[in-house]
């Protein structure tokens, strides 16, 4: 699985709902509108099931603006549920 950071240009409890229901324990709120996703597909997949911007679709409305990008490395400071959920989602691809 791959860890994708979604950030919201504001606030939007439309797309963090969509995100709960999109990824249901494979999400992880840091911010209203800092979000992580364990999933497989890519960065333009997770960005059409959640509802920001649909490749195949265009004409299709969207829910929210946010930037949705797959992690490759990771580092910094931040409470340890946050890493201890990186690990997890890491370290076990098949909970994803």
């Amino acid at each position: 699985m791959t860890i994708f950071a979604i950030l919201l240009s504001a606030p939007n409890p439309r797309l963090a709902e969509a995100i709960e229901e999109a990824y249901p324990g494979n999400w992880l709120s840091l911010s209203e509108t800092q979000f992580l996703v364990s999933s497989s597909g890519t960065a333009m997949h997770v960005s059409a099931r959640i509802g920001i911007a649909d490749p195949t679709d265009r004409q299709k409305p969207s829910i929210g603006a946010a930037v949705v990008f797959a992690t490759t490395a990771y580092y910094g400071r931040a409470p340890t549920p946050v890493w201890d959920w990186i690990k997890a989602k890491l370290e076990n691809p098949a909970d994803g």
